[in-house]
């Protein structure tokens, strides 16, 4: 027999195994923490490979089926026997006794000494790392002193930050592009690495696309773009406190094994130490403040370019994430390429004041890849480097906070009428009621209020949607025209008929008639306009022949109909048959809280029509359009907003694109008390007001400017 080395001991860990090939035989190698045994490594039922098994004091357990050997003898518990080799120590190396022959073979002494080989290199790997006074150096050390028993196309540092409480990349090397670079930082509450982190266990994943399937994240989608496979992971502990990571990876998946995790955990322990020893850990960290600044704002995108039209100086994952680009594709696009045209231009013209000292934040659109819009909120500024400046902007995702929005609109809204205010949300509530029935509806309120929009939401929400809706302005044609215009006309009935002519009310059959202005109709056409109403049949002009018809009818006028009725110009009759449901829609001096809902729908509504990129309205333009009494209520204001969107190039109206007169006329206050019902009153109120802002509001100065008792300015700042 002759004795050969074939491992050190310190590469079998108590508890663990390895596995040499002797000429046509595995075999496993115990340490049971007392003893050394060496087995053959199959299984006698079907060659279970014993090492994988249950190690439990000197009997191993056949992962296979359960057989137990006894490491000392080969005996079995329960089950056949199995061979054991004669195995000693010589020094620190373990040595099995074989055969002269076996001896002799070439190819059992290169599987032999390649353990051994190895082993050694391991060795050698760390008494050059030891050697190293930089972790530039030791990091060098590792990468090339490795190759040739762990081979790894990629090597990567990560330690933990502890005023984030995050993993940060602070060293990498790599024989291809790096994507996932220096300052990428991770957290680790909740990820795949705390476990690791706590625990001590490395980790090996075997193939990143299968993981990247599964469960994809910003760490191993780049590494898929870098062309990596397989990763072996091994934590770094002092003293049994975590400080990071170190990452072997491969471009070959499948790449890594136990047996490598066995001979890394030496070189981790003293990467470890060195890291500690060196303070290298804050260096780190302060060498990479800028990046991790740039980088951790894990809900921005962020980006760098030096103009709207050149190409990305650098990108973070979520910007990639969001517009679903690889980073090297979207480093090769500009601001420009990715901006719908008419968002480059408004862009353009907001970032023309663009400096150092003062950011500017505004709402855009990108493309994703497949042409579809992301809406964005940037808050971007110019910045300085290597004697050249960029724009560097920070992007929000709001999406979600349209969709929120668009929740909140669906609450806020009914069909085009828009108002959170509680006398609209009451309209709201009567027309839902009801709109399913066919009984008869009076809207009364002051023009631009938005009476047929209540119309058109009533007919819009009943059964008789499919059916027409039919409007008729009684004020806009002369009485008898009127009347042929709702009742129709037969040929001859007149001058001018010269053919059969439909009327309004058939037109309308099965659906809704809606009569605006009907404080303007003559008393002869409210007689037959009543008749339709109770009896549902009516007469065209010039015959005798009834018609019937199944027509909802909702009437809608300015005028105070009960002013009329005493005047003698309105039937009390029809005025009853029609207001069997009224509504009156409040002005909107009386439903100031709406404004800003109705000048964000106002601005999607002329963004759409214009392809203008206006997103927003200025506080101090907001505070003007609040302030302002609208004696043409709804319909005024949308002529404001349209007038900002002539003036306004850029992407928010401000104060300066409104109306003159309307800025003119907030700071006269008594023009403004005019168009109060109490002009005294509201003179008064207002005058109070702004003494009281003008004194930093401290009431003895206000009552003193105003020359009255501070008793007296708490009564009227009471009854403000």
């Amino acid at each position: 027999m002759k004795w050969i080395n074939i491992a050190k001991t310190s590469a079998i860990e108590p508890g663990q195994s390895i596995v040499i090939k002797l000429d046509n035989e595995n075999i496993a190698i115990f340490n049971t923490g007392k003893e050394f045994y060496a087995i053959n490594n199959t299984c006698p039922h079907q060659g279970g490979p014993l090492n994988e098994g249950i190690l439990a004091g000197e009997v191993v357990t056949c992962p296979w089926h359960g057989w137990q050997y006894d490491l000392k003898s080969g005996c079995p518990i329960t089950t056949p026997n199995v061979r054991i080799y004669p195995l000693r120590l010589q020094g620190d190396m373990l040595q099995i006794a074989i055969t002269p022959e076996a001896a002799a073979n070439n190819r059992l002494k290169d599987t032999v000494f390649k353990e051994i080989i190895e082993t050694d290199q391991v060795y050698e790997t760390l008494e050059q790392i030891q050697l190293g006074k930089t972790l530039d150096e030791v990091f060098e050390n590792i990468y090339t002193g490795l190759q040739d028993i762990v081979p790894h196309n990629r090597l990567g540092i990560a330690l933990i930050d502890e005023s984030s409480g995050n993993l940060v990349q602070c060293k990498t090397k790599s024989n291809r592009e790096i994507l996932l670079d220096n300052g990428f930082s991770a957290k680790i509450k909740g990820s795949s690495l705390e476990p690791i982190l706590n625990s001590g266990e490395a980790r090996i994943i075997d193939d990143f696309k299968e993981i990247l399937a599964r469960r994809p994240t910003n760490w191993t989608r780049l590494m898929v773009q870098e062309g990596m496979r397989s990763n072996l992971t091994l934590p770094l502990k002092v003293q049994g406190k975590p400080i990071g990571v170190v990452f072997f990876t491969s471009e070959k998946p499948r790449a890594f094994s136990e047996a490598h995790i066995r001979r890394l955990k030496p070189i981790a322990g003293q990467l470890s130490i060195l890291i500690e020893k060196g303070n290298w850990t804050d260096k780190l960290a302060e060498s990479n403040k800028r990046y991790r600044t740039l980088f951790e704002m894990s809900n921005d995108a962020i980006f760098i370019c030096p103009s709207l039209t050149e190409a990305f100086v650098t990108v973070n994952e979520n910007l990639c994430a969001w517009l679903d680009y690889t980073h090297q594709e979207l480093v090769n696009l500009s601001l420009h390429d990715l901006m719908p045209l008419n968002e480059f231009q408004s862009t353009h013209e907001t970032l023309k004041g663009l400096s150092q000292q003062n950011p500017i934040t505004f709402q855009t659109e990108l493309y994703r890849k497949n042409k579809s819009r992301l809406p964005l909120e940037i808050r971007a500024i110019r910045i300085a480097h290597d004697e050249r400046e960029f724009i560097q902007g920070f992007a929000r995702d709001l999406s979600e906070v349209k969709a929120l929005s668009a929740q909140l609109k669906e609450r806020h809204s009914f069909g085009n009428l828009i108002g959170k205010n509680r006398q609209m949300q009451d309209i709201f509530e009567l027309i839902q009621l009801v709109a399913p029935m066919k009984t008869t509806i009076l809207i009364q309120g002051e023009s631009g209020t938005g009476k047929e929009p209540i119309a058109h939401a009533i007919h819009y929400n009943s059964e008789r949607a499919k059916a027409p809706f039919v409007r008729v302005n009684c004020a806009g044609l002369v009485d008898n025209l009127l009347e042929s215009e709702l009742f129709g006309h037969v040929k001859g009935a007149f001058t001018d008929a010269i053919a059969t002519r439909e009327g309004r009310f058939a037109a309308a059959d099965g659906g809704t008639l809606f009569l605006d202005e009907i404080g303007e109709l003559s008393l002869g056409t409210q007689a037959k306009l009543l008749r339709v109403l109770q009896e549902g049949e009516f007469e065209m002009v010039g015959s005798t022949e009834t018609k019937k018809v199944d027509v909802r009818v909702i009437a809608a006028t300015n005028r105070v109909l009960k002013t009329e009725i005493e005047a003698g110009r309105f039937r009390e009759d029809l005025y009853y048959r029609l207001n069997v449901v009224p509504i009156t829609p409040p002005p909107l001096r009386e439903r100031r809280d709406d404004i800003p809902l109705l000048v964000e729908h106002l601005i999607e509504k002329f963004s759409r029509q214009t392809q203008k990129s206006i997103h927003g309205v200025s506080p101090d333009a907001l505070e003007i359009l609040i302030d302002y009494t609208y004696p043409g209520n709804v319909r005024e204001l949308e002529n404001i907003i349209e007038h900002a969107f002539v003036k306004c190039q850029g992407g928010s109206i401000e104060k300066q694109h409104l109306p003159l007169d309307l800025i003119s006329s907030r700071d006269d206050i008594v023009t403004q008390a005019l168009r109060e019902s109490n002009p005294l009153a509201a003179l008064e109120r207002e005058l109070v007001q702004r003494v009281m802002e003008e004194s930093n509001g401290k009431p003895q100065l206000a009552a003193q400017r105003l020359g009255i008792s501070r008793t007296t300015l708490w009564r009227k700042l009471k009854a403000v």
